[in-house]
């Protein structure tokens, strides 16, 4: 179950404020974007593992935002049943720790709170196992189904301009789609695409290079839509920087590391900041706000 059809929540996404005040500082993106992303996410993920409670009087549900305060306390979201009959059947009051006054006293209502979801299991999960070696990439496929997390200055000068994205905001939503599309067919039969293959091949060796030096350039993941745990890797793509990120998982079966798609570092940051708040320097720098 979604957030919006579990409870109406006012003014969406402006109580995000109040959780950003109550929670330890840090960058959640321009206007909050990342906290947005990681809110809806955990709350996906709290009903899926079935860690919302409920008050034994039926009147309250509360779950663990997966936040502390700069005291290290732990921040919950609140909701109370909804008055109006032909509404969901949650209203959203707001976060709360256990030492506020007024709704932190609803908490009393509970033997007992809950707990922040768990997104690893294996520790294959959290550190890169190097003996298993790099991930075998289809890289055509991945390039070709996420065009749109390539960087357009990558796609203009590897087909020498034979091909040249525009960029969203000049052109709206609906047209962007239509030209990612045309591209995704030209870009198939382009020698662009070899010359882009051998670009992110050389930008994985590289990355695996730092990653025997530094265990923290994998960085823990969730992967919302598989549902599923994944490392990102850095990959500097004809750049001197991050440009973008690989995800790849464990695969129980085979004991080896699969590619799950290529990310815009900001991606890799929201997905990273739903296990933990990230330390890897490559994220951290790659999501710094711009002055």
């Amino acid at each position: 179950m979604r957030l919006f059809d579990f409870a109406f929540v006012p003014n969406y996404p402006e109580p995000l404020e109040r959780l950003k005040q109550l929670a330890q500082i840090e960058f959640w993106g321009r206007g909050g974007r990342m906290l947005k992303s990681y809110f809806n996410h955990m709350f996906d993920k709290v009903m899926d593992d079935g860690l919302m409670m409920y008050s034994e009087n039926g009147e309250a549900s509360i779950f663990h935002t997966g936040l502390q305060t700069e005291r290290l306390q732990q921040i919950y979201a609140i909701f109370v049943r909804n008055e109006r009959d032909d509404a969901q059947d949650w209203f959203f009051r707001g976060f709360t720790t256990e030492t506020n006054i007024g709704l932190g006293e609803v908490l009393s209502q509970f033997d007992e709170l809950p707990e922040r979801p768990r997104f690893l299991i294996r520790c294959e999960q959290a550190f890169y196992d190097l003996r298993v070696g790099p991930p075998d990439c289809n890289w055509p496929e991945l390039i070709l189904s996420n065009i749109s997390r390539v960087p357009r200055l990558l796609i203009a000068e590897a087909t020498q301009g034979r091909i040249e994205l525009p960029d969203l905001r000049d052109i709206g939503k609906e047209a962007y789609v239509e030209s990612l599309e045309a591209a995704v067919q030209v870009l198939k039969d382009d020698p662009g695409l070899g010359v882009l293959c051998g670009e992110f091949e050389r930008a994985l060796e590289q990355s695996m290079d730092q990653l025997t030096l530094d265990y923290k350039v994998a960085v823990p993941t969730w992967h919302a839509k598989d549902k599923c745990p994944a490392l990102s890797l850095p990959l500097r793509v004809g750049s001197k920087d991050t440009n973008v990120a690989l995800a790849v998982s464990w695969n129980d079966v085979t004991r080896v590391y699969g590619p799950v798609n290529l990310l815009t570092p900001e991606m890799a940051y929201n997905n990273a900041r739903l296990v933990a708040k990230p330390e890897a320097s490559w994220l951290v720098k790659a999501n710094q706000p711009r002055t």
